[in-house]
């Protein structure tokens, strides 16, 4: 399976040792210490469920579903579910044990560094994990997550779980200033809502949309599509939280 175009593969740049970065980090997050503006920092790592992870159901689009796990630079960190997200704040301890983790995880691959694809078991791509800073990579893990107490193959499938189920006490939910509307021409059973305060569907059709809050307020949010009608035509809106900082 190829990596999601909207995702294309990342390279690891000789230049910018990972050690030298989870030091920047680390400085970044000690004097940081509240995180009221996260669209200043960068995100660091990022776990994607793909759709044979996240069965839905014929009223839902995975196009919604949010990330499952975002880690910034700045110690915000993001969790998501069909539709919420939850945020939290990691401090400068917590920030140092998941780059020694990376770390660890980089050196059992050796040169070659971890593969595009991750082979777990039987079945299609589950996750994608990403690494978008310092010694970039992104792997795609083929079938699911191996149990907990499972002896894991390497060190990187024990990485993902963790950020997979990720659970933090500094994490509250997160009502994102901004959503990516995605418009499709499709008809829904059921009844239609008025495509009042929205931009015209036609010309929304197959493109994504950034809007801000007020624009979805009475629609759901995440993975539930909404079913609308315009000029005649019927069309479902989803509505997908956007990180802050990220288009």
């Amino acid at each position: 399976m190829s990596p999601d175009p909207q995702y294309p593969p990342l390279h690891r740049p000789k230049a910018f040792p990972f050690l030298l970065l989870a030091a920047a980090l680390l400085l970044a997050a000690a004097g940081q210490s509240d995180a009221q503006d996260p669209s200043a920092a960068s995100v660091w790592m990022r776990l994607d469920p793909l759709p044979a992870e996240l069965p839905l159901t014929t009223r839902e689009s995975f196009e919604g579903v949010p990330p499952r796990f975002v880690l910034m630079t700045d110690g915000s960190v993001f969790v998501g579910g069909r539709r919420e997200l939850l945020r939290g704040l990691l401090d400068k301890g917590e920030m140092q044990a998941m780059a020694t983790r990376l770390d660890a995880v980089l050196k059992s691959f050796g040169k070659a560094g971890p593969p595009p694809a991750l082979t777990l078991g039987e079945g299609p791509a589950t996750f994608r994990f990403s690494v978008l800073l310092g010694a970039r990579f992104q792997t795609l893990v083929m079938g699911p997550l191996p149990e907990e107490r499972a002896p894991p193959s390497t060190i990187l499938p024990d990485l993902i779980r963790t950020l997979a189920g990720f659970r933090h006490p500094s994490l509250r939910p997160f009502d994102p200033p901004q959503y990516v509307m995605m418009v499709r021409e499709k008809t829904l059973p059921g009844g239609c809502r008025s495509a009042s305060g929205l931009s015209p569907l036609s010309s929304s059709v197959s493109t994504e949309v950034v809007v801000s809050e007020r624009v979805t307020r009475g629609f759901p949010t995440g993975a539930e599509m909404a079913q609308v009608c315009e000029g005649g035509k019927r069309f479902t809106v989803v509505f997908r939280p956007l990180i802050p900082g990220e288009r």
